[in-house]
């Protein structure tokens, strides 16, 4: 189904008060449209009206008209700044089509979490992670690929003597 055909049809649950499948529908379009700031701002928008302040700022984050109060029940929710940078599942780094309220905050929550651990926050096509350092990145496989190597060489050494000893 179309984004505005679910866009009217939340539109029309919010008409007759059925909040439930609206929040069930807009739920689904931010999963399939992660970094949409409008859908995001929408989401935000229906969970302040039922008064879920935690949820109203966790997707009212990226937009500018997110309350203090909701943005600081998120915190409270979520105190660890990687656990609210993954709870805003954005997928990309948003910053540059963000409005300078939203972007600040974002970029406070970025160091945040890259100050608390466990590494600097690197953009990956799933979203935010960890920055993974050079050698755990690049230098730890081909040192396991190594041991395993010569683990395999000395039990094929160890299997070669028995096999000679066997035949004497």
């Amino acid at each position: 189904m179309a984004k505005e055909q679910v866009l009217a049809k939340v539109a029309a649950d919010l008409r007759r008060g059925h909040y439930h499948p609206a929040m069930q529908r807009l739920a689904s379009l931010t999963a399939a449209y992660p970094d949409d700031l409008d859908l995001r701002a929408r989401r935000a928008a229906l969970y302040r009206q039922v008064g879920n302040m935690v949820e109203a700022g966790r997707w009212g984050f990226l937009t500018e008209d997110a309350a203090p109060e909701e943005i600081a029940a998120f915190e409270r929710a979520r105190p660890a700044a990687w656990a609210r940078l993954l709870m805003l599942e954005v997928k990309a780094d948003t910053a540059d089509n963000l409005g300078p309220a939203a972007k600040d905050r974002l970029t406070r929550l970025i160091e945040r979490a890259g100050q608390e651990g466990p590494a600097r926050v690197a953009w990956t096509d799933a979203g935010p992670r960890p920055e993974i350092s050079g050698f755990w990145r690049n230098g730890f496989p081909c040192l396991l690929a190594a041991a395993i190597g010569l683990s395999i060489a000395a039990l094929a050494v160890v299997g070669l003597i028995t096999v000679i000893r066997w035949v004497r």
